[in-house]
Order: structure tokens, then C-alpha cells, then sequence
């Protein structure tokens, strides 16, 4: 791996770290500032509807300015801010729940934003390797989700607000060597925003992977946010939820490098294997639903190779198989707002209300069902692209 892949194997890898420790334990500090399965729930709601609102801008901006490397560090620089006010701000509703928004907002949106960056970059002709990059973040999150796990057991949570601001430091050493994507087509005017919303909501493939995928999120956002405190009531500790993190993230190497193998070998278009990830969260979530023990959760934390990581290199071939250039970065982070965003404010507050009236496993049960209706709608969408015209 040279040059460019490994810059942005090194970017996505430190992102992916801030992410880790931030946005992945939201639910544990929660728990240890008294809340409730319903009070989290609200919470995590205000955070996505906050990164929903957010995204599309963040995509019309990549679309427009294509100034990635002066926006990344700045709101990076906002979001450990943010982190900070978490920790610090003594569980107060109005300072917690704004701390959670402006998380989603800086630094949720970045980890897509970072993505989207990658879509231009390739779209531009760069020889970028998206699997083999977000690999780096994998690996990475995998590493701090352990180790940062064993930190907050013993220390609680307010050392990552040091940790956060070196990781600043060595994200700005690595994003200044990258180059930011071309402004548009060359010799071309940029599209006008209005034109390439008309042509989504005229594309029949993205308009019904967009509903697979919102029903999904109607499942995969409980099961981020209630897992760790299944482990919890399980008797676990954070550490137990930091294992459960790095068994995620290490279980995601596999398909994310290998990932460009893995279709040639399947022979499947990236609808269908969105299909198929989508299909497997809804395995997972039976699977959290039938745990009884903590070895139970940890083991079903490999079902993130089919999930998330299959979902995340399969969207970006989706998008650029799918999508004009013109409008790729407003067309992806609007995919995301609408799809998972709009979906986790429903998702939250649905897993929250469910949990708390019927318990965590039940809850689990009863949302494995949308994400295998999504799953049945991502494959139509597959055979949707097949057919001619």
C-alpha cells in the first residue's frame, strides 16, 4: 500500500478512533450518569436528528467548495469540545443533550463526510482502494475500542478528552498531505442543486434502496445503542463493552479489505449485497434477542463483517454505479441522512419505549423484522438495475 491509500488509510484510522471513543460510548456515560433505557433513548434521538439535518448540508458543501481538508480538522477540533461537555457537564439534561447533538453533527458527519471525500477522490480517477482504506479504520477502532474500554473501567470516561485532542494533532499532520477532491467536472458547470434532487427522486433503484435501508436502521440503531447496555445488565463492565467493540472491529477486516475479491468471487451487484447485509442485521438482532450470557453478546458481535462492514465498502459502489458525479457527495450524505438518519430518531426513541415496556430481548425480536423486510426490498432494488432503461 502506497501513497495515496495509505495516507487515507492512516486518515480513516485516526477519524475512526475519535469516533470510537466518542460516539461509541454516548450510551455507556449515559448509563453512568443514572439515565434510563427511555432517557437514552431521547437522547440518542436528538443526536441523529441533528446528524440527519446536517448531512445533506455537509454534501452540498463537499459538492460545491470540495475543501474536505480545512473542514475535517475544524469540526474534529468542535466535536472533542463537545466530548468534553459530556464529561464535565454533571448529567444536566439541556448540557448533555447538547453535547450529544453537537457530536452527531461534527464528528458523526465527518466519518461520512471522509467517505464522500473518498467518492470524489474516485470519481476523480484517483487509484484510491476504499475497502483497503476504511480498513485502517477498522483496525483502528478495533485497538481503542479495547483499550479505551480497560481506561474508562478503571478511570471512567474523562481521559478520552486527552486523548481526543492528540489524536487532533496527528489527524492534522496526515489530512494536510491529502489532496481535496476536483470541484466538479472540468470544463463544466456544476449541476444545479435542484436538477440532481429531481433526478433522485426519479431514480427508482436509490429511491427503494433508500426505504430497505431505512427500515433496516429502524433495527441496527437499537442494537448500537442497547447492546452495551445488554452487557451491562448482564453483569458486564466497560471493559466487557470495549471487548465487545474490538470483536466488532476485528470482524470487519476480512470484508472491508478483501471486499473488492469478495464481489468478483460472488458475481453480485452492490444492491444485492446491500440485500444481504441488510438480511444479516436481521440475524443479528434474533441473535441479541436469544443472549442470556455476555459470551452470547460478544459472539454475536461478528456478525459485523456482514453487517455493517459488507454494507459500508457495498453503499460506495452502489452510489458510484448509481449516481452522476455531479451531485455524488450531496446524493450519498442525503442516502445517509434520510436513510439512517431520519431512521435512528424513529429507531432510539422506538428501541427505548420497547425495552423499557417489554425488556431489551423483546425489543430485539420485534425490530429483526423490519430490517429482513429491508432486505427484500434492497434485493427488488438489485433487479431494478439489471433491467434495461
Amino acid at each position: 500500500m502506497k501513497g495515496l491509500n495509505l495516507r487515507f488509510f492512516l486518515l480513516q484510522g485516526l477519524l475512526i478512533l475519535v469516533e470510537c471513543i466518542t460516539i461509541s460510548y454516548i450510551s455507556p456515560i449515559l448509563v453512568s450518569l443514572g439515565y434510563s433505557n427511555l432517557r437514552i433513548g431521547w437522547v440518542m434521538t436528538l443526536g441523529t436528528l441533528a446528524s440527519t439535518l446536517a448531512r445533506p448540508v455537509w454534501g452540498v458543501v463537499n459538492d460545491r467548495l470540495a475543501r474536505p481538508k480545512q473542514i475535517v480538522p475544524v469540526n474534529i477540533a468542535l466535536g472533542s469540545a463537545c466530548y468534553f461537555l459530556l464529561t464535565h457537564g454533571g448529567g444536566r439534561p439541556a448540557p448533555t443533550a447538547l453535547a450529544v447533538m453537537g457530536m452527531h453533527i461534527t464528528i458523526v458527519c465527518m466519518a461520512n463526510f471522509t467517505d464522500s471525500w473518498a467518492l470524489r477522490l474516485i470519481s476523480g480517477g484517483a487509484a484510491l482502494n476504499y475497502g483497503v482504506t476504511r480498513a485502517g479504520g477498522s483496525l483502528s477502532y478495533a485497538v481503542g475500542a479495547f483499550l479505551f474500554g480497560a481506561v474508562s473501567a478503571r478511570w471512567g470516561f474523562q481521559p478520552g478528552n486527552y486523548i481526543l485532542w492528540v489524536l487532533l494533532v496527528l489527524l492534522c499532520a496526515v489530512i494536510f498531505t491529502l489532496p481535496n477532491p476536483p470541484a466538479g467536472t472540468p470544463g463544466k458547470e456544476p449541476a444545479p442543486l435542484r436538477r440532481g434532487l429531481s433526478a433522485l427522486v426519479g431514480n427508482r433503484p436509490y429511491r427503494l434502496m433508500l426505504l430497505a435501508l431505512f427500515l433496516t436502521t429502524l433495527t441496527s440503531c437499537p442494537i448500537g445503542s442497547f447492546s452495551p447496555v445488554l452487557i451491562l445488565s448482564l453483569g458486564g463492565t466497560e471493559q466487557h463493552v470495549g471487548a465487545a467493540l474490538f470483536i466488532q472491529a476485528m470482524s470487519e477486516l476480512p470484508v472491508m479489505a478483501g471486499y473488492a475479491r469478495l464481489r468478483r468471487r460472488l458475481r453480485l451487484s452492490p444492491a444485492a449485497l446491500l440485500g444481504v447485509s441488510m438480511f444479516c442485521w436481521g440475524l443479528r438482532a434474533l441473535a441479541l434477542s436469544c443472549a442470556t450470557s455476555l459470551w452470547m453478546v460478544l459472539a454475536s458481535a461478528v456478525f459485523q463483517s456482514l453487517t455493517f462492514a459488507l454494507f459500508t465498502t457495498a453503499c460506495v459502489d452502489f452510489m458510484l454505479e448509481t449516481v452522476p458525479s455531479d451531485y455524488l457527495s450531496t446524493a450519498y450524505l442525503l442516502f445517509l441522512a434520510l436513510g439512517e438518519g431520519a431512521a435512528a430518531m424513529v429507531g432510539s426513541t422506538l428501541g427505548g419505549a420497547l425495552a423499557d415496556h417489554l425488556g431489551i430481548p423483546s425489543m430485539f425480536r420485534l425490530v429483526s423484522l423490519l430490517a429482513l423486510t429491508g432486505s427484500v426490498l434492497a434485493w427488488r432494488a438489485a433487479r431494478l438495475q439489471k433491467q434495461p432503461g
